[in-house]
């Protein structure tokens, strides 16, 4: 019983604060200068593929869960809600969670390297990006193309 205080100070040294959603909402109207050509997959390339890439096999992750695969649109919009708590800045939150500290300096490689991170003003325009192409019309059917109209 008297250490209980203990644990709960040292868990609370510990913590570093709870993925957030940002609360960022997209402009209306949607302005459409972030997009995923002129910017998420920019971003997502520099900054999460190296372990959010859908052709790596759970072992060659680096921890990163399966299906949170970030090499394109439609794998982005799967889980827009984890990126935004994860690495977004916005109105509510600031979050710094990801990239983490190591990152490979090959796909599928260990973490042997410090990772890139982005400034705030990239995580800002990532939480707005997330915030409006989550909205925006999408055909992913294989006749349609990569991302037909």
């Amino acid at each position: 019983m008297k250490h209980i205080p203990l644990v709960l100070l040292l868990l609370c040294a510990c913590s570093g604060g709870d993925p957030t959603p940002t609360g960022t909402v997209c402009p209306d109207p949607d302005p459409m200068t972030l997009t995923y050509d002129n910017f998420g997959r920019e971003f997502m390339t520099k900054y999460c593929t190296w372990c959010h890439d859908s052709s790596l096999p759970r072992s060659k992750r680096n921890g990163a869960p399966l299906y949170h695969d970030f090499d394109t649109l439609l794998g982005v919009l799967q889980v827009p809600d984890h990126i935004d708590e994860e690495t977004g800045i916005g109105p509510d939150a600031t979050n710094r969670f990801m990239p983490p500290d190591r990152c490979p300096s090959e796909l599928g490689g260990v973490a042997n390297t410090n990772c890139a991170k982005p400034t705030d003003e990239e995580r800002k325009q990532l939480a707005e990006w997330i915030a409006c192409e989550r909205n925006r019309p999408h055909n992913f059917n294989v006749d349609a193309g990569v991302d037909a109209p």
